[in-house]
């Protein structure tokens, strides 16, 4: 009697499920991707009823979970790219396929953009990465990175110094790309923050060349007046006009002096 129970049981479970069955599967993606190492993806299923996973590739795994079918990979050891289709099934003839393909080696990895700039208060921008592998990230000092289902993330923390730069590399087997990452700092990149540069009249010395046996004060960092000597007789006499050597420095022309 009781299994005579459990069989009407699972009969009327059967005919419950038939009954609330999808008439429509709606996944948000049609094709999956993996690269040669394989991992985990998730589709959201949009449905009216019940449904199921009816056919798939015996190299990929499925887990319904709620809504959501999960599906896994594993390394892809074949030497060659692996394709092909899960079924999902509902109502009657109601069906849905996502197409499911596996690279078997990494073949490009092309960013959309080689270049990202940060404002000095940091963040987080994102690259769209499009390639068949799954590449290693290797980030300079001041920078983080890393990457997720073809998005590459790069952080920069507030920086309080002056302007950076830095790289990120990305590498997968023997492809590689590399992308430049810039900061401004709270800090004048020209002078770092000194406010003053090197001056472009004397190159820093301080003084010009007046004659071949005299000095002059560099005008444009503060200097004045000769120093020298003149010959009479061939003898040297030396004399001095108010003679000061300038600092060899002058205002930042980027910051206006102020290191900001």
């Amino acid at each position: 009697m009781k299994k005579l129970f459990n069989y009407l049981s699972v009969v009327a479970l059967l005919m419950l499920t038939a009954c609330n069955g999808a008439t429509f599967i709606t996944p948000d993606k049609d094709a999956v991707s993996f690269a040669i190492d394989g991992g985990e993806e998730s589709v959201n299923i949009s449905a009216d009823g019940s449904w199921s996973v009816a056919d798939c590739p015996d190299w990929a795994k499925t887990n319904v979970q709620g809504n959501v079918l999960v599906i896994r990979t594993e390394r892809n050891e074949t030497g060659s790219v692996r394709e092909g289709d899960i079924v999902l099934s509902g109502k009657g003839d109601v069906k849905a396929t996502i197409k499911v393909t596996q690279a078997s080696k990494c073949t490009h990895i092309t960013p959309a953009s080689d270049k990202v700039e940060f404002e000095k208060e940091g963040g987080t921008q994102t690259v769209n990465i499009d390639t068949d592998g799954l590449p290693q990230v290797e980030a300079s000092d001041g920078f983080s990175a890393t990457y997720a289902g073809g998005v590459l993330s790069i952080t920069a923390s507030a920086n309080e110094a002056g302007a950076k730069r830095g790289e990120i590399k990305l590498t997968c087997e023997d492809k590689s790309v590399t992308i430049y990452a810039s900061q401004k700092g709270n800090i004048c990149p020209k002078c770092n923050g000194t406010g003053k540069v090197k001056c472009s009249r004397c190159g820093g010395s301080g003084y010009t060349i007046d004659g071949p046996h005299s000095l002059a004060g560099c005008r444009s960092c503060g200097g004045k007046g000769y120093e020298g000597v003149d010959y009479d007789d061939g003898e040297a006499y030396p004399w001095s006009d108010g003679y000061r050597q300038g600092s060899g420095k002058m205002t930042c022309p980027t910051c206006g002096g102020s290191g900001h």
